[in-house]
């Protein structure tokens, strides 16, 4: 064959091998043309050709309410049109003040709030109001918008956009993102009502079309004018009288103060200033107490330990405060929920446990030895008495606390959530202080409970009158109190397997993100969180365990520091590792198992009790070493102290913080650090003020009512929910 043929037949060859190679590619591309045609097709079918944007501005490009159904805000609002098409500033300021085109919506930023100030601080000829109004976007009956998720939050692949919206919201770990909240400037003289049939009307012509339904709502309590709409009662004037009464009282007690040490008059034998009534309110006084500190006392521990077990129950408090209020990142919450760090909300079920087991501890060892004092009274005079002392102990800044919430926080701020935050906060204290009082408001429905953290107070109380039973009984009759004790520990920790078996509800509390900006909405507040039966057991161990206490001291038993700090390792370890379990309660679509459930909510409250219990009786009897000057460092055992006022104000200061804001906060873990360094400061700088004002000074009155009454213990005075008693009954436990 000559050369021309082979020439001719490579090149032939390479020809032919070209066209298979783009055939090939050709079909390959037709065929992932088509694929994703076919997957368009089958989208576009029930999906609007138009973007929810562009949607939301057609019904809002133009709206008014010159039809609503009131004339007042009909003759307002061709007033506004009016002015409007010729650029007066006050009608260009209404109409600039909210956004007709929401964006963010894919990153979950539900809140479309616009300038509110902007908007009030119209005044003339209009008035300007500001209303918060939310729209639920409902799609048609029968068709799957639902998207295979991934743990990449901004991964959503070939989905539609459409689905992301109309898919995502269905579950606890995800922010609706079909539930929309718009802020819209409307004149004054139109109401909640007019705004909200005006939008449905606007909607429905919309929507309808693209066979999707909206469902608008317009609370009254969402409407703003810049002027202060709470009233101003008597009960308003006079909270603001007894405050001022208060503080004039500390102020002239302690001017009087000053001028006895300055002119060195009315000293006692022991050259020390007389104690008179109005001495109890001298801010000196209060000052001394508050810095008072005994070293090597061994209930300086208590202290210390309350601060740093209160430092992360802030943390997560306020973190539980931002995710209740408007942020543009809703990822940021989700990603806590879907891959982490989610270990840490298995600590809000729990998280006030450790200040259980320290109650528990502390009631038994001071009632215990007020018990084995001879007395010449019935026993139900013994009884009652520390129970009387403790509630009035407990009352003067709890009453503060509430009076404050009811009458005074909703005049303290503004902005387009206040009313709803603070109004409702104060019309449930209003109305419901009484289950406070009575020490019930954990039993009581979530949604009238006066303060967030009122059920741990009730819990208290209730756990202290069924330990004055137990304690006294052990005193007379010790083998009986151990059988009462073990037995009341089996019952505590058997309710709630039982509770949570035959009622089917979850083991832990969670926080549904779908309901996080409602968390008066979560029903297993109700069932499983604040009942006093369903977390006895941190209680009834506290007891136990200073009665273990005592006998290993008794014995003199001592451990090495090696055994001391192997045994809180593993103490932590195990404790750690029951808690941690909790995160597989938080995976998508995990099958309920009841008995899972059930024996969670039973371990999961032994957790704490392991680590403070190993933790107390190594201190008591062997001591930490090196360690030791953290638990004696002054300013832990001074800043313990207010762990009472802290616990009170925690939740309304950190809700004064978040609901005047005027716009979504970005989430962020720089954020979150800040904002709880900030909060942290502001609880203790008005805890501190509570208790110079309210808290001390009442705890000296309260010690001169009884002061006859000397077979009292004084720690009983002092102790409350979550400080531990006075120094003056700590010197019989000093470590051996």
């Amino acid at each position: 064959m000559s050369r021309p043929s082979l020439l001719t037949i490579a090149l032939l060859a390479s020809l032919l091998l070209t066209v298979l190679f783009l055939s090939a590619e050709s079909a390959g591309a037709h065929v992932g043309v088509g694929n994703h045609i076919l997957e368009h097709d089958a989208a576009k079918e029930p999906i609007p050709d138009l973007w929810l944007s562009d949607l939301f501005y057609r019904a809002l490009a133009n709206f008014t309410l010159w039809q609503a159904d009131g004339e007042a805000c009909r003759r307002q609002s061709t007033m506004y049109k009016e002015h409007l098409s010729n650029h007066t500033s006050w009608a260009v300021r209404m109409q600039e003040s909210w956004d007709r085109y929401p964006v963010g919506l894919l990153s979950g930023n539900t809140y479309q709030m616009g300038v509110y100030d902007e908007c009030v601080d119209i005044q003339y000829p209009v008035k300007g109001q500001y209303c918060l109004s939310e729209i639920k976007l409902i799609p048609p009956a029968g068709r799957n918008y639902s998207f295979k998720r991934t743990e990449d939050l901004d991964d959503f692949g070939n989905n539609h956009a459409w689905k992301t919206i109309l898919g995502w919201g269905n579950n606890e770990d995800q922010v609706p993102r079909n539930i929309f909240n718009l802020g819209i400037c409307i004149p004054e003289a139109c109401s909640a009502l007019d705004l909200q049939t005006s939008l449905q009307r606007e909607f429905d012509e919309k929507f309808s079309p693209e066979q999707f339904k909206t469902i608008v709502k317009v609370d009254e309590i969402k409407c703003r004018v810049r002027e202060d709409m709470y009233p101003y009662d008597t009960s308003y004037y006079l909270t603001c009288w007894i405050f001022s009464l208060l503080v004039l009282m500390c102020c002239g007690a302690t001017l009087h103060h000053i001028i006895r040490i300055s002119y060195q008059q009315n000293k006692n034998k022991n050259g020390e200033l007389s104690n008179t009534f109005f001495h109890a309110f001298s801010l000196i006084e209060s000052t001394k107490a508050s810095f008072k500190m005994k070293k090597g006392n061994s209930l300086n521990f208590f202290y210390s330990s309350k601060l740093i077990s209160m430092i992360p129950t802030i943390l997560v408090h306020k973190l539980s405060i931002l995710m209740t209020n408007p942020i543009s990142n809703s990822k940021f919450i989700e990603s806590i929920y879907l891959n982490g760090p989610s270990k840490m909300l298995t600590f809000i079920t729990n998280g006030v446990d450790p200040f259980i087991v320290i109650t528990g501890f502390i009631t038994c060892l001071t009632l215990s030895r007020d018990f084995r004092k001879p007395k010449n009274e019935p026993f139900w005079k013994t009884l009652s008495r520390p129970i009387i002392h403790r509630i009035i102990r407990i009352l003067p800044a709890y009453f503060a606390v509430m009076a404050f919430t009811a009458h005074i926080l909703p005049h303290l701020g503004d902005g387009p959530l206040w009313p709803q935050k603070s109004w409702e906060e104060a019309e449930i204290c209003r109305n419901y202080w009484w289950t406070n009082t009575l020490f019930i408001s954990n039993f009581v429905d979530i949604k009238y409970q006066c303060l967030m953290m009122s059920w741990y107070i009730s819990c208290d109380i209730q756990f202290f009158i069924i330990g004055v039973i137990v304690i006294y009984v052990y005193t007379k009759h010790q083998k009986y109190g151990i059988t009462l004790i073990s037995t009341l520990i089996g019952l505590s920790l058997f309710v709630p397997f039982i509770v949570t078996l035959s009622t089917g509800t979850e083991g832990m509390f969670k926080i549904p993100l779908p309901y996080v900006m409602y968390i008066r909405k979560i029903l297993s507040l109700n069932e499983s969180y604040r009942p006093s039966y369903m977390r006895a057991t941190p209680f009834f161990s506290g007891i136990a365990l200073n009665l273990l206490v005592e006998k290993l001291k008794e014995k003199k038993v001592k451990f090495s520091q090696i055994v001391v700090h192997s045994g809180i390792i593993a103490a932590w370890t195990i404790a750690l590792s029951a808690q941690f379990y909790g995160t597989v309660f938080y995976e998508k679509d995990r099958p309920y198992y009841p008995l899972e459930h059930a024996l969670y909510s039973t371990i999961s409250h032994c957790t704490w009790v392991i680590v403070v219990g190993w933790m107390t009786i190594s201190y008591f009897t062997s001591g930490y070493g090196l360690l030791e000057h953290l638990f004696q460092n002054k300013y832990l055992v001074i800043m313990g102290k207010l762990s009472y006022p802290v616990l009170l104000v925690n939740m309304t200061v950190m809700e004064i913080s978040q609901s005047s804001q005027r716009s979504p906060v970005h989430l962020s873990l720089r954020y979150v650090i800040e904002a709880c360094i900030f909060d942290t400061f502001i609880c203790y700088l008005i805890a501190i003020i509570l208790f110079l004002v309210v808290d001390e000074p009442f705890v000296k009155l309260t010690k001169k009512l009884f002061a006859h009454r000397e077979s009292i213990s004084p720690s009983i005075m002092k102790e409350t929910p979550i400080e531990k008693p006075a120094t003056c009954s700590t010197k019989t436990v000093k470590k051996n």
